[in-house]
């Protein structure tokens, strides 16, 4: 993927940070997101056909028992297609290691709650019921102390001075990390991609478990204080249960929209499913070379 070069990718995150940014800073940005929208959009054009071109649209479902059945072998699949990166983290990381793929892992758990609160917008009651508990739970149920990004910061800048008292930088994100956050803010901001969105953020929370699993293991193997290990352990849980409501609710229920609907669906969940691979199979040579 020639193409992607990193600074594309640095443009697009960017561009997202700002346009989910807090509004009062949009004020100030308000002439250079319009100028930067038409290129931004161009740059998130090319990459799209990137990736479409790396599906075989032939092997997608096209009605809804042939999704949720195709779906939930993805999900378990995701997970043994990166098995040596869960095995390796859970028995073999080091604190450093762990660390660089904590603080790497920002991209995506530092903004899920503005995720989940686009991924709602115009969704019919029943299935916003689901994003809406889901986004309270990201709120940490009305306690400030218990909001996931508070939880993960938290974390996140233990893990960054850890790594900074080694010397090791974490200041500039490789191209796999971007892709891999990248591709769910992209289809956030662009609205006409919010169904792609929707089967990803399923495959997201679904597949988590495990890996929380496995982090929350490594993390208590090193001996991590407890208040750096309490967001991942917590995920476990509660992703496990978000994705069963999100699969029992909202992808049967679009899943049911019709064969163009299933299809950006499936693609929402392919091509998460091939970002997130690559990013784990860079994320496992990285850690290792920090050994």
């Amino acid at each position: 993927m020639s193409n992607l070069a990193r600074d594309t990718q640095q443009k697009l995150a960017d561009y997202y940070r700002c346009l989910l940014g807090d509004p009062a800073q949009l004020v100030a940005a308000r002439q250079s997101m319009r100028l930067s929208r038409e290129i931004v959009e161009c740059l998130e054009d090319e990459w799209t056909a990137a990736e479409e071109r790396l599906v075989d649209l032939r092997e997608l479902p096209t009605t809804q028992e042939a999704f949720l059945n195709w779906y939930v072998i993805c999900e378990k699949k995701i997970n043994e297609d990166i098995r040596f990166f869960v095995d390796f983290m859970r028995h073999h990381a080091s604190t450093e290691q762990v660390a660089y793929y904590i603080c790497m892992e920002e991209m995506v758990d530092g903004s899920f709650d503005d995720l989940m609160a686009v991924a709602q917008l115009g969704m019919p009651v029943h299935c916003k019921m689901v994003a809406a508990e889901n986004y309270w739970d990201e709120m940490g149920n009305g306690d400030f102390a218990a909001v996931h990004t508070t939880m993960f910061r938290a974390s996140s800048q233990y893990m960054r001075d850890l790594l900074n008292n080694a010397g090791i930088s974490v200041e500039v994100s490789p191209l796999e990390c971007l892709m891999n956050g990248n591709i769910l803010l992209m289809w956030a901001a662009r609205r006409e991609y919010n169904i792609r969105l929707i089967g990803a953020m399923g495959l997201v929370e679904g597949s988590a478990p495990v890996r929380f699993g496995a982090t929350t293991a490594a993390m208590e193997r090193l001996g991590l204080p407890k208040e750096v290990i309490a967001y991942h352990r917590a995920h476990i849980s509660i992703d496990t249960r978000h994705s069963a409501s999100w699969y029992e609710t909202v992808l049967k229920h679009y899943a049911a929209a019709g064969e163009n609907v299933v299809r950006e669906l499936s693609l929402g969940v392919m091509i998460r499913y091939n970002v997130a691979v690559r990013y784990y199979h860079y994320m496992y040579k990285t850690m290792r070379s920090l050994g």
